[in-house]
């Protein structure tokens, strides 16, 4: 947890030095070292204690000091002075999407706006019309990103919460006296943000348990501290977490409570009345006699109901009580039928790592092919390849190719769809590739006309395999862009182009309800990472879950296939 808030503080800098019209090239170094920590595997308190901060790759000396300084402190003095340079408000104002720096300087400095409410107020009354640089349009998607902000406000982006909750449940495991241990709510449903966190144990002694809770050290705040429940706030992310304590033979029928949704719940309640039972957090009772029927285990809560165990990632009440009833549900795909790895990127782009360190550590996670996806020329921003490029690193994954004994590399490209919906490399050179990724990276505020007649003339080229992050979404901080899903939908459908689940954790696009809409009309996916660094395709199981919570089998996700397999169906075996 120590990385993150590092890494929230870097970028902080960075947006207060922008804010000062600062070195661009201060300004990168803190951004670069944000992403840095953010990927980095061990927390930097524990290599403090190795001995070991002035080794992170991609770290100065001076930076390095500055981590140094928060672990011992838990501040930064050059945060701390900064940060008097500027109202808060105004700080505050660059959370909120679309809002750059230099926007809000520019709007402090002519009209002293030092906080959102009075950003709200000036642009609904039409106070900001009329100062250089500010269009109508300007005015329209900042109340936009005010309205992103607060649909958000309160809950976290699965990505974050996730990690917290499942390296305070390990902590928590190795106490004296636990026995069964799961995260609850929310977060076990994978639902891609939470408001906090539920972990629900069984425990032969209690206190050892709830001591040993509320004195971890990524706890800031005890909220309350009970012999079966405490609460607390975690550090630097402001995550509520709880842990309850059940009885052994209640333990199935709590975790089921909590997990939820409540709509599921309602449902349950609803048919245990009708077998003249009642379901509790307690178990499944007889009103006849108020025997206990279940409660130890989820599964036999689910059985006593006359249902098929039900995954939590469908638990929304969307007809997955009716088809329990059955024993009709679907098996779900897992993160272990994923094969393949298909959107990655490496130095010849904007990734950090060779396509060989790539390679060798999907094999590491037992994948039998990776796609090599790099950027395509117009991206400038992330060092696109030209056709050069592009013809030179297929030469080296040809020669990886013949050395490897083991995972075989594909060729690819992450192209970008132009906004005239022309394709950004060379079509003959495309067609020697094993897959083409087509992505939109610009122009996000075309109308939805635009958009999806971009997208469409991309796939009808014949070239375009997958459609990348397809709505363009980052969760908090960019809405989706408009386009016309059934249309393009259709369209997929028409030129048998898959649709990518991103499992980037601040995408996860497609969302589930996107998923089972496309999935309707009968469409394939692939999960995917779209890493930039090895530690990154840790992602997929945020993607998976996606593809889970939009009732996605193993047949629905083309990258569950054998590399041959899979190659057969990019070449037209759809």
């Amino acid at each position: 947890m120590t990385n993150d808030e590092i890494a929230h503080i870097f970028n902080s800098i960075a947006d207060i030095l922008e804010l000062k019209n600062d070195n661009p090239f201060r300004i990168r170094a803190y951004r670069k070292a944000a992403l840095v920590m953010n990927d980095l595997p061990d927390d930097a308190s524990r290599l403090r204690e190795k001995g070991k901060l002035g080794a992170i790759p991609g770290i100065g000396k001076d930076l390095s000091a500055k981590i140094e300084e928060y672990v011992q402190t838990g501040k930064i003095a050059t945060f701390e002075e900064l940060k008097k340079e500027f109202p808060e408000g105004v700080l505050a104002i660059l959370s909120i999407p679309g809002m750059g720096p230099r926007t809000s300087r520019l709007l402090y400095d002519t009209c002293g706006i030092d906080s959102i409410e009075k950003l709200e107020t000036y642009a609904r009354t039409g106070r900001l019309k009329g100062i250089k640089g500010i269009k109508d349009k300007t005015i329209v998607n900042i109340l936009k990103g005010i309205a992103l902000k607060r649909s958000i406000q309160g809950r976290f982006p699965l990505g974050t919460a996730l990690p917290l909750g499942e390296a305070i449940r390990d902590e928590l495991k190795g106490v004296r006296g636990v026995g069964s241990i799961e995260l609850a709510g929310s977060i076990r449903r994978r639902k891609e943000t939470v408001a906090d966190i539920d972990i629900l144990v069984t425990a032969d002694e209690l206190k050892p348990l709830m001591d040993r809770f509320v004195q971890l050290k990524d706890i800031e705040r005890v909220l309350s501290h009970g012999a079966t429940r405490s609460s607390a706030i975690l550090r630097g992310t402001h995550i509520q977490i709880d842990v309850r304590v059940v009885e052994k033979d209640s333990f199935g029928a709590a975790l089921a409570y909590f997990t939820g949704s409540k709509a599921h719940n309602i449902k349950l309640r609803e048919l245990a009345i009708k077998k003249g039972f009642k379901l509790n957090e307690y178990g499944v009772f007889d009103t006849n006699n108020d025997r206990k029927i279940a409660g130890s285990s989820e599964q036999g809560v689910y059985e006593a109901l006359g249902l098929q165990w039900v995954p939590p990632e469908l638990r929304e009440d969307q007809g997955e009580i009716e088809l329990a009833l059955g024993h009709g549900l679907p098996e779900l795909v897992a993160v272990g039928d994923i094969r393949g790895d298909v959107h990655l990127h490496t130095i010849y782009s904007d990734g950090n790592s060779t396509l060989s360190q790539m390679a060798r550590h999907a094999e590491s996670l037992g994948y039998r092919y990776i796609a090599i996806t790099d950027h395509s020329p117009s991206l400038g921003i992330a060092r696109g390849l030209d056709p050069g490029k592009l013809r030179s690193q297929m030469q080296e994954i040809d020669a990886f190719n013949r050395r490897s004994r083991g995972i075989r590399v594909l060729k690819g490209m992450e192209v970008d769809i132009l906004g005239d919906g022309r394709l950004d490399m060379d079509a003959a050179l495309l067609d020697k590739l094993d897959i083409v990724i087509g992505s939109i990276h610009s122009g996000f505020k075309q109308s939805g006309e635009q958009i999806t007649g971009r997208l469409v003339k991309a796939m009808s080229t014949g070239l375009v395999d997958l459609i990348g992050h397809p709505s363009g979404r980052l969760i908090g901080e960019r809405d989706a862009y408009e386009v016309d899903w059934g249309t393009l939908f259709d369209a997929a459908k028409q030129y048998r182009v898959a649709m990518e689940i991103n499992s980037f954790p601040l995408r996860l696009d497609l969302s589930d309800v996107m998923i089972r809409k496309a999935r309707s009309r009968g469409l394939k996916f692939m999960t995917t990472t779209d890493s930039h660094d090895p530690k990154q395709m840790r992602y997929m199981d945020y993607g998976v879950s996606a593809a889970r919570r939009g009732w996605l089998g193993e047949g629905d996700v083309v990258n569950t296939k054998d590399r041959k397999d899979f190659v057969r169906w990019l070449k037209g075996d759809r």
